[in-house]
């Protein structure tokens, strides 16, 4: 039995932890602490505290060991890594944190109240990023500064902002709010309060709308599938029927959010049927091959620009394109301290029209000698288009002595930054990537997390970003902890997924079956997503799965009255 107080101390820990965890903020609270390890460190701490003696019982053991030997597979694999061992460690470490947040849920989830507040905290947190990132999609400067303390920048594509609110990156927070919105669905299905079922609605509303404004495909696919698994057992079903109203109101906010979108954001439509946008941008150029001019003096350049890529060129708005263009040194090797020029576009282009353009070019006071131009198109305030693999136009200018006026002088030069633009590697060179590695790998893999540091040299790359990941959850898990650490992690979801089927087989629907296929389905939102993407290394989307398992894997808790 639990020792007295251990209920009334941990309960609330884990009630701050789950309305905590959509908001990782990167600056340290205290010392080197964030804020979701305070919190998780409070947890602990009241666990350890009053229930140090408490011992598993055989359900809850039962129900831990898939947990257990995934961690032990993740502990093997990063003590054999070939290489980045330490990181693998720490990864373990991450895991264990979610092995004891396991724990914690299925103790806490024997008493019903106890799993219906943890689901509401769960949504209440839920609902607060997800207000925040409707503010962030409103342009509401008022709440920049605390948008800041979760992300580095805001995400964009083609200019364009996919909203993140209170996470890293956009793809992280449609994960979440994905899990999220079913979650709300079933509690405005069951509340008896009417407020608090038009709060869990309303939820469910700014959840599903984030994950549009994420503008990420998969999300947007699995929560349409999502709605349709709570849609099919309403409508089929008596039992489900609670479900009908919800379900209802989600689904047209996704479905109208999206034609909204295709009807009104410009790149929307591009951004559901292509990888990346590394093929949106794309230029030819036609420029003088020199320029003979004064120092100090100016020329007019005639351009011809061709759009090779898949989005028009707005010369207007909050993003517009325009030609810059920069001084070189004579080999082009040094770009000149100067400021870089741009040429508006007298109109708007689109893909495979060209444009004419008369550049003014100003001369800067600079020594006799030889230059050069770099012409390049750019996107202001978004990239410049060698940043995508387009090789910008150049022009020699021969600069002649100054005819009056101070002396000339040379400002000073920096190497250039751009004569290799970075890849975009797509998911099926990713996912390549990752099946080289298990064919050298296939027993424990290369380490837990640890694909990001070895996807590079499987395609022959000198440099990578190694904060990208095998965009396949299944894969991800196979190339860092082989076929071992994939069989446990099928493990670790049968049992409750099995157990969501029984659902489907009971005579009626209480509300703990509500609330139950309520966290079934956030789980298996959580699955089909991973086919695109791989969220395990995020600790709020990591946590709310495992919270979810607990949930689901516990014993049918006994219904306390109300």
């Amino acid at each position: 039995m639990a020792l007295p107080g251990w209920s009334s101390a941990v309960y609330p820990a884990a009630l701050l932890l789950a309305v905590a965890l959509p908001f990782e903020a990167i600056p340290p609270v205290v010392g080197s602490l964030s804020d979701e390890k305070i919190v998780l460190s409070l947890l602990a701490g009241a666990w350890l505290l009053l229930g140090a003696r408490v011992l598993p019982t055989r359900d809850e053991t039962r129900a831990l060991l898939p947990t257990g030997a995934f961690l032990l597979v993740a502990l093997v694999s990063a003590l054999l890594a070939p290489d980045f061992g330490d990181e693998a460690l720490r990864f373990v470490v991450r895991l264990a944190v979610v092995g004891f947040v396991l724990l914690v849920t299925l103790r806490l989830a024997r008493d019903q109240t106890h799993v219906t507040g943890l689901l509401w905290a769960v949504v209440v947190g839920g609902g607060l990023s997800a207000s925040l990132g409707l503010a962030e999609a409103v342009g509401w400067s008022a709440l920049d500064p605390l948008l800041k303390l979760f992300k580095v920048a805001p995400t964009r594509v083609g200019g364009e902002l996919r909203v993140s609110a209170s996470f890293q990156y956009a793809t992280i927070a449609a994960m979440y709010f994905e899990m999220v919105a079913p979650l709300a669905v079933v509690l405005g299905a069951t509340t008896r309060r009417h407020w608090l079922r038009a709060v869990a609605v309303a939820i469910a509303v700014m959840c599903t709308a984030n994950v549009v404004l994420s503008l990420t495909r998969a999300g947007v696919v699995t929560l349409l599938l999502m709605y349709g698994v709570l849609a099919a057992a309403a409508l089929t079903s008596g039992r489900w029927r609670k479900l009908r109203g919800p379900t209802l109101v989600g689904a047209a906010t996704l479905l109208g959010g999206v034609g909204l979108l295709v009807a009104r954001n410009p790149v929307f439509d591009l951004r559901m049927v292509t990888e990346s946008d590394a093929d949106w941008y794309g230029a030819a150029y036609s420029a003088p091959a020199t320029l003979d001019v004064a120092s100090g003096a100016s020329a007019t350049a005639a351009l011809e620009v061709r759009n090779e890529g898949r989005i028009t060129w707005f010369r207007s708005g909050s993003h517009p394109f325009a030609l810059g263009y920069r001084w070189l040194s004579a080999d082009g090797t040094q770009v000149l301290d100067l400021p870089v020029t741009e040429v508006d576009l007298p109109r708007d282009v689109g893909p495979g029209e060209t444009v004419q353009l008369q550049a003014n070019v100003q001369v800067p006071n600079l020594p006799a000698g030889t230059y050069r131009i770099d012409w390049g198109m750019l996107q202001r305030d978004v990239l410049q288009f060698y940043e995508r693999g387009w090789a910008d136009a150049e022009t020699r200018v021969d600069v002649s002595a100054p005819s009056g006026g101070g002396p000339p002088s040379l400002p000073g030069m920096a190497p250039r930054d751009d004569g290799e633009a970075p890849w975009v590697v797509g998911r099926t060179y990713l996912w390549s990537a990752a099946l080289r590695m298990i064919q050298v790998h296939p027993l424990l893999g290369v380490g837990p997390d640890n694909f990001r540091h070895f996807y590079g040299a499987e395609l022959g790359l000198e440099t990578w970003d190694e904060r990208v990941q095998a965009n396949n959850l299944y894969l991800e898990i196979l190339a860092d902890m082989g076929v071992l650490g994939l069989a446990t992690f099928v493990w670790v979801v049968a049992r409750p997924l099995a157990a969501t089927l029984r659902l489907f087989r009971s005579p009626a629907a209480d509300p703990v079956a509500y609330l139950r296929l309520g966290a079934a389905v956030a789980v298996i939102a959580f699955l089909v997503h991973g086919l695109a993407d791989s969220f395990l290394a995020f600790t709020p989307t990591a946590l709310l799965f495992w919270i979810l398992l607990g949930l689901l894997q516990a014993q049918k808790p006994h219904v306390s009255g109300r």
